[in-house]
């Protein structure tokens, strides 16, 4: 099991993928309820299939989840992702490096289409406190269910028209 410590925002408006910067599709289905303390999801990236549990720990703060991951095949991710019934999304993910950390942009398709964020992941809490976000990051979103892959995936809801907004 590890510690997940990661800060989520928005993208601001105008932000373009660096060039040489490759990215890749991503499909994703939860199989837990939302708002549940362990979290249940499949995710498949090009031939790789994976089955995240996660739980979360309120005194631990919005940015720390502990984590398990373990390969799953085809046909299994395939039997969950039916489970799922529609909790599902689909998304375009680039790594872009910034100066100590990888910031991964997320674009969303479907429902969500037009959608995104960046998340960073951190060693430890106090490194997470103390990152300052670039420019072409928007709105910090960590911790808002409303910004959830999990909430995501469960509804085609409106969002929040903050998209463009930045700091």
């Amino acid at each position: 099991m590890s510690l997940e410590i990661e800060r989520k925002f928005m993208v601001a408006e105008g932000w373009q993928v660096p060039p040489g910067t490759t990215g890749e599709q991503l499909r994703q289905a939860y199989l837990s309820p939302p708002g549940a303390a362990v979290e249940f999801r499949v995710r498949a990236r090009r031939d790789v299939h994976v089955m995240t549990v996660k739980t979360f720990d309120a005194a631990s703060g919005a940015m720390v989840r502990q984590e398990v991951e373990f390969e799953i095949d085809e046909a299994v991710f395939t039997q969950l992702w039916e489970l799922a019934g529609g909790d599902c999304l689909s998304k375009y993910r680039w790594n872009v490096p910034l100066e100590r950390h990888v910031a991964t942009v997320d674009v969303y398709d479907g429902h969500l289409a037009g959608r995104r964020v960046v998340e960073v992941e951190f060693d430890s809490v106090e490194e997470a406190e103390s990152f300052r976000p670039p420019d072409w990051f928007g709105e910090e979103v960590t911790g808002s269910p409303a910004w959830s892959n999990r909430d995501l995936a469960a509804s085609a809801r409106a969002l929040p028209e903050r998209q463009g907004e930045t700091r």
